[in-house]
């Protein structure tokens, strides 16, 4: 097996966890010719990069190296049979994720290339999250908005942001992404105040409490962190971990192949235009501008063929 590192730079903080701009990951390479991305977050819980590549190097990978060699595993077969993995599908449109840079400019271009709903990676300030949705908002009157914590605030201060939105901005919530860690009487409370909820299990998906149908949560996935779990109630809504546009391609196809068999009325809005929150560089350059729906590249599997193949790959 082989890998890279690369690192992308994002225009401003991601979340309300991480201060680091930089973000470092690695592509792998097969011995079969196919590519997987795995891309950290080790203040989401995530091992670090060089124990998941120790991990991979020792034949014992940790949950995003597992990820990872599906992933190329489903690649490469696409490879070696000469076919894209994007032949015949169709590529769920998302929302805009929007940093905190973010212009008021660049708002309205979004609006005007056809996104209708934008995510806020929230801060874990609750009067700030409010300042910033309201002036939002103000700007695109017809989107709908995400917001996510994180997992920041605790249940008071999550019921409290709830509390102070204004009926006007409340109707045009979708649902708030972790607003709160987790625990089904917490979230009960906060269902019952009439907050639309949406839960993204993160890594450790084997330790989380179960959630049922008397709990309507809408599940986040991240075909990074985790297979897409088969006894779902309602449409999952697809995101990637924003990472390197080898990765983000492998959520774009689990959504696409998710939803094959889908009328488009039943495909919810994903989360998997997030190439736009980092500096261009070749890959990114690939994935196209401003468009709720992903360009895939051309070429065979996830794409990239020679630009790929032209990385100065080390043997791991």
């Amino acid at each position: 097996m082989f890998y890279y590192e690369y690192s992308l730079t994002a225009c401003g903080p991601l979340n309300a966890r991480a201060a680091e701009v930089c973000r470092k990951g690695a592509l792998i390479r097969t011995e079969e010719g196919g590519y997987g991305c795995i891309q950290p977050w080790p203040e989401l819980g995530d091992h670090s990069l060089q124990e998941e590549l120790d991990a991979l190097r020792k034949g014992n990978p940790l949950p995003l190296g597992k990820r990872a060699l599906e992933c190329a595993q489903v690649d490469g077969e696409a490879r070696a049979a000469g076919v894209s993995l994007f032949s015949g599908l169709h590529i769920p449109a998302s929302h805009a994720t929007l940093p905190s840079c973010v212009s008021p400019a660049t708002i309205r271009i979004m609006e005007t290339k056809g996104f209708k709903a934008g995510k806020i990676k929230a801060s874990s300030n609750p009067a700030a999250a409010l300042e910033r949705l309201t002036m939002l908002a103000s700007m695109v009157p017809s989107w709908r908005w995400r917001l996510d914590f994180n997992g920041s605030l605790d249940g008071n201060e999550a019921l409290q942001f709830w509390k102070s939105l204004p009926h006007h901005l409340k109707s045009r919530i979708d649902f708030i992404e972790d607003p709160c860690p987790f625990s089904v009487p917490g979230w009960e409370r906060l269902v019952n105040a009439g907050m639309p909820l949406a839960l993204d299990m993160g890594t450790d998906t084997e330790h989380q409490p179960s959630i049922t149908a008397d709990l309507p949560v809408t599940r986040i996935v991240k075909p990074a962190r985790e297979a897409t779990p088969g006894d779902l109630n309602d449409p999952p809504v697809f995101t990637t971990v924003m990472d390197h546009p080898v990765g983000q391609l492998w959520a774009v196809y689990q959504a696409a192949d998710y939803y094959r068999d889908a009328l488009p009325t039943e495909i919810p809005l994903c989360g998997l235009c997030t190439h736009l929150l980092f500096e261009p560089d070749p890959f990114i350059d690939q994935m196209g501008g401003m468009n709720p729906q992903v360009a895939v590249p051309a070429g065979t599997g996830l794409g990239f063929d020679g630009m790929l193949e032209a990385l100065p790959w080390k043997k791991l």
